[in-house]
């Protein structure tokens, strides 16, 4: 096997991993008071930091330009270049390399289960950030009503906008809203149920319900492309 064979086989990239994460453990270790100026972890994490540094090197002068076609290898560079440059520049940045534990993605290709979730994700972010903004949309129309109806009898949950977005948030995940702030409110305003109730109905019910729709029918889509490949494999 070649060099450039080697660098992609399997078994080095799950040398990567591993040290990876035994960096990223010593990092945590390190934010430990009685471990923070621990000589032998901080020797493993510089060691694991010239390990880091020597394979962006290696990479770049066997796979060339291909090193940089990948979008992984560009985001491993700048990491380590980031961790690599002196902390009396530009600060403690050193807990970036934890960031390269992302990199673990790139095995999602041994593991077809992975491998689907993640098509599964990446297919659904465009749909789900539609779904985002409408409902960043019925958010605010809630919050500017909220403010203006309830403002004087619950200013610590409809004070202002900020409080009313934050008010919403916690009725749209059912934590304490209806004892601690819904039925308070109702002794004053009665109708203000009408408030509570149609706003569940359309985020709880309907917006968050349209996110499991577009997963789903993502998931459908990816396995009639998979299934539609497999036949003409055949």
């Amino acid at each position: 096997m070649n060099l450039k064979g080697s660098i992609k086989s399997p078994a080095f990239q799950n040398l990567i991993i591993g040290i990876i994460i035994l960096d990223s453990i010593i990092l945590g270790a390190l934010t430990f008071s009685f471990l923070k100026n621990n000589s032998i972890l901080i020797a493993i994490d510089r060691i694991c930091l010239l390990f880091f540094c020597i394979e962006m090197c290696v990479k770049i002068l066997v796979l060339r330009k291909e090193f940089f076609l990948s979008k992984w290898n560009l985001f491993d560079l700048f990491v380590v270049v980031l961790s690599a440059l002196p902390t009396t520049i530009i600060g403690n940045i050193a807990i970036l390399r934890l960031f390269r534990v992302l990199r673990a993605a790139r095995l999602s290709s041994s593991v077809p289960q992975l491998r689907f979730v993640i098509a599964v994700i990446t297919r659904s972010i465009p749909s789900v950030v539609s779904i985002g903004v409408l409902l960043l949309l019925v958010y605010y129309i809630y919050a500017v009503l909220g403010t203006q109806l309830f403002a004087t009898a619950a200013p610590e949950y409809f004070g202002d906008l900020g409080k009313s977005f934050f008010t919403l948030f916690q009725v749209m995940t059912g934590e304490s809203w209806s004892g601690a702030i819904a039925r308070p409110i109702m002794r004053i305003y009665p109708y203000a149920w009408i408030y509570f109730i149609s706003y569940m109905i359309i985020v709880s019910f309907i917006v968050l319900n349209m996110v499991i729709g577009v997963i789903v029918d993502s998931i459908s889509e990816i396995k009639a492309q998979k299934l539609e490949r497999d036949n003409k494999d055949v």
